[in-house]
């Protein structure tokens, strides 16, 4: 049977979060033989790929470090024509995948799906970048973090793929070159519950000052002046 949609799960010492994220996978309300997940064991040095094979998804390695690498490494080995990412901290609504479907089948010229933003646990924090995700990101820009959208393959390939010299808002520079090849729709009601952890103390002030910096960068030189990210695993 047809693989419809390929779920890309980039996971890097995601011993903690992987399971719950693959339950959800796994339990989508959409016909099993219809889509793939793909887990990219990104360097990790726990057991995420050990757990990630027990629940019976595929599973790849990718070794070089990054996240732009990983998900470099899961679009190429992705068997069907849309492709859709979930971080392993990410927590999908069972109607997930059913709505993203949909909505590339309704409109055949849409290339770009994003999905609305939940943060978890909430904070201030947290809940400013969720605002700015979802309402400057989302609505507005149309730019979406890599665990909030869904594409074409064919869209993905004549853009020029994932660029991999950028780690840090590879999502981003992916989004604004795949924007030119078609319509992109935000589906606001279709949305991803992710962790918050990102933006805990003085790391998270960091983190949330880097990303739009790069993101702005991007839009206006093609250049992103920050690679790295701190690794945040609790």
């Amino acid at each position: 049977m047809e693989i419809l949609i390929s779920v890309i799960v980039p996971a890097y010492n995601e011993e903690k979060f992987i399971g719950l994220c693959l339950t959800n996978l796994i339990n989508q309300d959409f016909n099993k033989k219809h889509y793939e997940i793909i887990v990219v064991n990104n360097a990790s040095t726990d057991k995420t790929g050990q757990i990630a094979k027990k629940m019976g998804v595929k599973v790849i390695f990718e070794p070089k470090k990054g996240v732009s690498f990983a998900l470099k490494k899961g679009f190429e080995t992705a068997k069907a024509d849309f492709i859709a990412i979930a971080d392993a901290d990410t927590i999908a609504p069972k109607d997930w995948l059913f709505n993203i479907y949909r909505a590339f089948k309704k409109d055949k010229s849409v290339v770009l799906i994003g999905n609305r933003t939940i943060h978890r646990p909430m904070f201030l924090l947290a809940f400013i970048a969720q605002f700015v995700l979802n309402f400057i990101g989302g609505y507005l820009l149309k730019l979406f973090s890599a665990y909030a959208m869904a594409f074409r393959k064919d869209a993905y390939q004549k853009a020029g793929g994932i660029d991999t010299r950028i780690n840090f808002n590879g999502d981003i520079d992916l989004c604004l070159r795949l924007k030119k090849q078609g319509r992109v729709v935000f589906l606001y009601h279709n949305p991803i519950v992710v962790s918050s952890r990102h933006y805990r103390g003085i790391e998270g002030l960091k983190y949330s000052l880097k990303g739009p910096i790069n993101t702005i960068s991007l839009i206006l030189f093609k250049k992103a002046p920050f690679f790295h990210f701190s690794d945040i695993r609790e």
